[in-house]
């Protein structure tokens, strides 16, 4: 007769860190998506900034099995992924950010219109800051906090080993009358 594994339940704190981790990394690759096609839509090239949001793309895909790894009850590697993909997105997007704004003033472009929905024109001067603080930060400190979430349940489910000493007795005296 075989035994069997008995069923293991996750822990909130995991499942609430893995669903976090999986809708920011749907986010960063939406923002991937997004910052892929922004060259084409306001008409310059910019090669670099398309190989940038291809790379964005990838680790948002990497980030996304992170977070399935912790949906999955493998909260240390996950968690661990998704803190490391929350770095990678800040660092892709400054050099995106940065390589759009080379681009337009390359392009003698004071101002890009976005026609997405309704009519947005940002300057040029204030595209850095602008793609940094709209998408990329948001979607890093989610990630980030998602992993760190997940590490905080890996480290709560590790057994501790308390060494026990021996009792000790202590002498009583008791008084004679």
């Amino acid at each position: 007769m075989a035994k069997s594994n008995p069923v293991r339940v996750g822990h909130p704190r995991s499942l609430l860190a893995g669903g976090l981790g999986v809708f920011a990394s749907l986010l960063a690759i939406g923002w991937a998506l997004f910052g892929y096609n922004l060259s084409s839509t306001v008409n310059f090239a910019s090669g670099q900034s398309e190989n940038l949001m291809l790379l964005q793309f990838s680790v948002a895909f990497i980030v996304l099995i992170g977070s399935g790894l912790m949906l999955a009850r493998f909260t240390r590697l996950g968690g661990s992924i998704n803190i490391l993909g929350g770095l990678t997105t800040v660092g892709i997007g400054v050099l995106y950010a940065r390589t759009m704004e080379q681009s337009a003033k390359t392009a003698s472009l004071q101002a890009i219109p976005l026609v997405y929905t309704a009519p947005l024109v940002i300057p040029v001067d204030r595209l850095v800051a602008t793609l940094l603080v709209v998408p990329v930060f948001p979607i890093a400190i989610l990630l980030v906090i998602s992993g760190l979430g997940s590490l905080a349940t890996y480290r709560m489910h590790r057994p501790h080993h308390i060494p026990v000493s021996a009792p000790q007795q202590v002498p009583v005296q008791t008084a004679n009358k």
